[in-house]
């Protein structure tokens, strides 16, 4: 009979201890919560029990779809099943992954509880302790969110313009960059550009026209609450607002080198295999990037620029770049895209991609920035005014070559008299002088060198 009770009391208590899940007790019933996520406020609506979390529910967010969707999912089955706060963020959705758990956070509170005993860090302990690497200087420098918060504050009223064109007033406190640098006797005034990098592995380059009249600031407090360590840019577009900041790169003179080999786009995708690519709720065909390089021949360099035909353009890590996709139907195309790129480090209407002295060009949107010409009947951009708005390299001859293999050569006079015209083979080359042969499904124009 003792071995008997002893045993229906060990699983009495087995079931106790498994029912009160960290200690915890709640306010049994549902509640309401809401925090900010990448794009704008996270709610939540979070059912418990009197010991445990029974589920999470997202009932609105602003991120981006792509973005958001692994985070709502991922984020709302760990909590639920560690009955946790201190759940590992998604991948590739850091800042929805944290918005979910400070909206639930609030809930734990409204329920009765207390968010720390579950794991919960609140924003200010995380930005106290939070860190912000400096490179670039004479010697790396590493400032925490503890020192930035005892400089000198200053306080800002700003308006945040996203990709959208949406508006979202801001006020906040913080500290200028300039006066972080000034520590280390240098000014962002100096400096042709400073990359902002945060810790999902979004970045963005501040150009220096930028850097020398506007003021960049670290900020630590927005709207009235604590926040991570971000950068707030009044005046400029949000995509210089860098949430959960971890590094800043300051970059000196950059020697521009001028391209020798002009690759055509729309003949390269041609000879590539394009993936189907849901972009919202559209089904549009892209190409991997690592395609295009193979195709194109480019060389490996450190950086490639991307730029698109408004004129912005960014600086990617190779690595990163040769493993997106150029989306080259549906809107916005062509557009540097990826699964897991953030909305900010995507380009829309990409102009061209340049790799040291090799630069791939989508024509259609030159034809659409630099106006068109008619020769031989066709119309097409000149290219003389690619040359001139591009910087390519001027020299004394030129080689042709098709996606067929086929090759020509001719003076620079005769190549600057031509146009490139779109068609069923991609690009064609017409051209009109002493020694020129228009060429069809033109891929490349190099300088002989």
């Amino acid at each position: 009979m003792k071995r008997g009770y002893i045993g229906v009391l060990t699983g009495l208590m087995m079931v106790m201890l498994v029912g009160c899940t960290n200690g915890v007790s709640y306010e049994a019933g549902s509640y309401v919560g809401s925090a900010q996520g990448k794009n704008g406020p996270i709610k939540v609506e979070v059912t418990f029990s009197e010991n445990k979390i029974e589920s999470v529910q997202v009932v609105s967010h602003k991120d981006d779809l792509d973005y958001a969707t692994k985070a709502v999912e991922g984020m709302t089955e760990s909590i639920i099943e560690k009955q946790r706060l201190d759940v590992d963020a998604v991948s590739g959705a850091t800042l929805t992954s944290r918005g979910i758990v400070g909206a639930v956070a609030q809930c734990v509170t409204d329920a009765g509880a207390d968010p720390q005993k579950l794991g919960f860090t609140s924003v200010a302990e995380k930005t106290d302790s939070q860190e912000v690497l400096i490179t670039g200087l004479a010697d790396e420098k590493i400032i925490t969110g503890d020192e930035i918060k005892a400089m000198t504050p200053v306080t800002f009223e700003a308006i945040s313009i996203d990709a959208s064109g949406t508006q979202t007033p801001t006020s906040g406190k913080g500290v200028k960059l300039e006066d972080i640098l000034a520590k280390y006797g240098e000014s962002q005034k100096n400096y042709d550009a400073i990359v902002l990098n945060a810790t999902d592995g979004y970045a963005i380059e501040i150009p220096r026209e930028v850097l020398a009249i506007r003021d960049v600031i670290i900020a630590y407090e927005v709207n009235g609450a604590a926040c991570d360590l971000r950068t707030v840019v009044p005046e400029e577009r949000a995509m210089y607002w860098v949430k959960f900041l971890n590094k800043i790169e300051i970059k000196g003179a950059v020697t521009q080198v001028e391209t020798e080999n002009l690759a055509m786009l729309e003949t390269a995708v041609l000879s590539c295999t394009p993936e189907t690519y849901k972009y919202y709720d559209a089904i549009d065909q892209a190409v991997p990037t690592s395609q295009l390089l193979e195709k194109t021949g480019a060389t490996k360099t450190e950086t490639v620029d991307v730029a698109g035909m408004d004129g912005w353009a960014r600086t990617e890590n190779y690595d990163l770049y040769k493993n997106q996709y150029i989306k080259i139907t549906g809107e916005n195309a062509p557009m540097f895209i990826g699964p897991d790129l953030p909305e900010g480090m995507r380009m829309k209407d990409m102009l061209y991609n340049k790799l040291g002295k090799e630069l791939l060009l989508s024509v259609s949107k030159a034809q659409e920035k630099y106006g068109t010409t008619v020769l031989n009947g066709k119309s097409g951009v000149a290219v003389d005014k690619i040359f001139q708005e591009l910087k390519i390299r001027e020299a004394a001859r030129y080689k042709l070559t098709g996606a067929d293999g086929y090759e020509t050569e001719m003076t620079l006079e005769d190549l600057k008299k031509g146009i490139l015209t779109l068609s069923d083979s991609g690009v064609d080359g017409v051209f009109e002088g002493s020694d020129a042969v228009s060429v069809k499904g033109l891929l490349f124009i190099k300088a002989v060198v």
